[in-house]
C-alpha cells in the first residue's frame, strides 16, 4: 500500500484512532517537519487541539566526508537527551565530541520551537493524553526522545503513531509507548519515498501555515498543501 501525501497518512492514522474522536484533553504533537501534515490531518478528524515537539537526530561527527550518516541519540525541548550506547561504542565517540553535537542541537531545537510556535505558549500537558504523530518511524532515539518530553511534562497516556515505518523500529517503540499505532512496515531500510507518491520534504513554511492559531481553533488544519 502507498499514500497519496502525509495528509492521507494522518487520515490513515484517525481511522485507526478513532476511538479517541473528540476524546477531552487529548493533545495531538507532531514531530516536525514531516510530521506535521499527517498530525494536521489527524487532528482535524478527531477533532483534538495540534501542536510541534521539535526532535532532533544526533548525528556522528563525520571525520570522513565520504562515511554514512549515523544517528547516536535525539534531542528534545528541556534538555532531553536520549543515546544509542551501540552506536556511541561502533563510532568511537569522545566525550567532548557528543556533548558538542549535543549542545548545538539542543540551540537548533530552541530555534525551531520559536520558529514554528514564536510566542505561543507550549500546551499544558500535564494530566493529558498525548499522540506523538512521526510521517516514518526510522530512528528509535527520535521517538524515545519525544517520548520521554512529554512523560517529563506531565503527560499521563502516550501514542506513539506514524502511517509508515522500519519494522524493527517499530517493534522498540511499540515496547516504550502506551499504545503504538503504524499501519505500513517495511522490513528494509528505506526512504519516505517507499510510501508517499509525494515524499517532497516538509517546508518550514508549511509547518507555520499548520500552526497557525485561526486553524488550529477551527480544527481545519492540513488541506493547503495536500
Amino acid at each position: 500500500m502507498r499514500l497519496k501525501d502525509r495528509h492521507e497518512g494522518g487520515r490513515l492514522l484517525a481511522g485507526l484512532l478513532s476511538n479517541y474522536t473528540r476524546v477531552k484533553d487529548m493533545q495531538v504533537l507532531a514531530i516536525p517537519p514531516g510530521g506535521a501534515p499527517v498530525a494536521a490531518a489527524l487532528a482535524r478528524e478527531l477533532g483534538c487541539t495540534m501542536d510541534v515537539l521539535v526532535v532532533l537526530a544526533l548525528n556522528v561527527p563525520q571525520h570522513d566526508p565520504w562515511a554514512a550518516e549515523m544517528v547516536m541519540g535525539a534531542a528534545a525541548p528541556g534538555g532531553v537527551r536520549v543515546l544509542d550506547p551501540g552506536v556511541l561504542t561502533s563510532s568511537k565517540v569522545q566525550p567532548q565530541e557528543l556533548e558538542q553535537v549535543t549542545a548545538f542541537e539542543q540551540r537548533e531545537v530552541d530555534r525551531l520551537e520559536r520558529l514554528y510556535r514564536g510566542d505561543r505558549p507550549y500546551p499544558e500537558l500535564r494530566g493529558r493524553s498525548v499522540i506523538l504523530v512521526s510521517d516514518a518511524i526510522v530512528i528509535e532515539s527520535t521517538m524515545r526522545a519525544a517520548i520521554e518530553c512529554v512523560r517529563a511534562k506531565g503527560a499521563v497516556w502516550v501514542v506513539a503513531a506514524a502511517p509508515a515505518g522500519l519494522a524493527s523500529t517499530c517493534e522498540q517503540v511499540q515496547r516504550i509507548a502506551d499504545e503504538f499505532v503504524c499501519p505500513l512496515q517495511s522490513p528494509y531500510f528505506c526512504s519516505v519515498a517507499l510510501w508517499y507518491d509525494d515524499p517532497r520534504n516538509t517546508t518550514d513554511e508549511e509547518v507555520q501555515f499548520l500552526l497557525a492559531p485561526h486553524l488550529l481553533d477551527q480544527h481545519t488544519v492540513g488541506n493547503a498543501f495536500s
